[in-house]
């Protein structure tokens, strides 16, 4: 994820806001698809994952810039990581049949 950090630091601020926007919209989607499969957990954290980013990219300037490569992190890796559960949920159902 090092690559993430040296991207964001070479975007203008616009484009820090967008990236930031992009992985929101996208939190918030796998939290409501979440919800609707019954995985409260992971909707609930998802969402506030996405609440703690829009919080901070008010404000994502130079001195801002770690927090914010953290969270962005932080969020992408979340949603991996589900769409992972999901690979081995579907995986182990064909096994069962």
């Amino acid at each position: 994820m090092q690559a993430l950090s040296r991207a964001l630091a070479d975007m203008t601020l616009q484009e820090r806001a967008s990236m930031a926007d992009v992985v929101v919209e996208a939190l918030e989607a796998f939290g409501q698809e979440a919800e609707e499969d019954g995985d409260t957990r992971f909707a609930r954290d998802s969402k506030a994952i996405a609440c703690t980013i829009r919080g901070c990219g008010r404000d994502l300037s130079k001195c801002e810039l770690q927090t914010a490569e953290l969270l962005l992190e932080l969020g992408i890796q979340f949603m991996y990581s589900y769409t992972c559960r999901e690979k081995r949920s579907d995986s182990e159902r064909l096994v069962v049949q």
